[in-house]
């Protein structure tokens, strides 16, 4: 015979109405508190990845509904949230990549702008807008995998072991991608500047009076 399920026997199997709704209620707070930590870090590494402005606050989202879902897989190693959340990001952006490659459209020209409570003035804010945008196009020229092993180490300042945890690599892999981006990024950055110079020559030639020797004419 059955036995009738009551307050008792559902306390001896550990599944108390009561404990049910505390340990709800403590998954529902412990997921808001890592949004409301994180969700700038995903933010700012989705845009790192590739996927574009207009997009990003969308790929953020779903990279937190996947959180979520897996939120009791979670397992702190010693690195924190961070790198778990970065292996999700790295999907999310991976599959958009790919959705981009079957549906190409035109980039939307977005800036991975810090996101700051206090505007700086006008022409911090140009300059920094530019700064970022050289940043964004060097990155873009870097594979992937050796992107986000700069982006980890040089950007948001996590450690070797972090980032080996974070992307399943061995931290020699770690520090032999790190040297092949920064060199990569150096060489990306030197390109775009001698770009900008060429273009801005270009542009003060355009701009000279057409016929500056006219008077000259026989």
């Amino acid at each position: 015979m059955t036995k009738p399920i009551t307050e008792e026997t559902e306390a001896e199997s550990g599944e108390h109405p009561a404990m049910r709704a505390g340990a709800s209620q403590k998954r529902v707070t412990d997921f808001r508190a890592l949004y409301e930590e994180h969700v700038d870090f995903v933010w700012r590494n989705l845009r790192r990845l590739g996927v574009p402005d207009s997009d990003a606050d969308d790929k953020t989202q779903e990279v937190f509904v996947v959180a979520h879902r897996r939120l009791a897989e979670f397992e702190d190693r010693g690195f924190g949230a961070r790198a778990w959340l970065f292996q999700i990001a790295l999907r999310v952006a991976s599959d958009a990549r790919r959705h981009r490659r079957r549906h190409p459209e035109d980039a939307d020209g977005g800036v991975a702008v810090g996101r700051q409570s206090v505007a700086p003035d006008q022409a911090q804010s140009v300059s920094l807008r530019e700064d970022l945008a050289r940043l964004d196009r060097a990155l873009s020229r870097i594979e992937v995998g050796r992107r986000a092993v700069l982006v980890l180490h040089e950007i948001e300042e996590l450690t070797a072991p972090e980032i080996a945890d974070s992307l399943g690599i061995s931290i020699n892999t770690v520090y032999s991608r790190l040297r092949v981006a920064r060199a990569e990024l150096e060489l990306a950055l030197r390109g775009d500047t001698l770009r900008d110079e060429s273009e801005a020559a270009a542009a003060i030639t355009r701009g000279a009076p057409v016929g500056q020797n006219a008077g000259h004419k026989p």
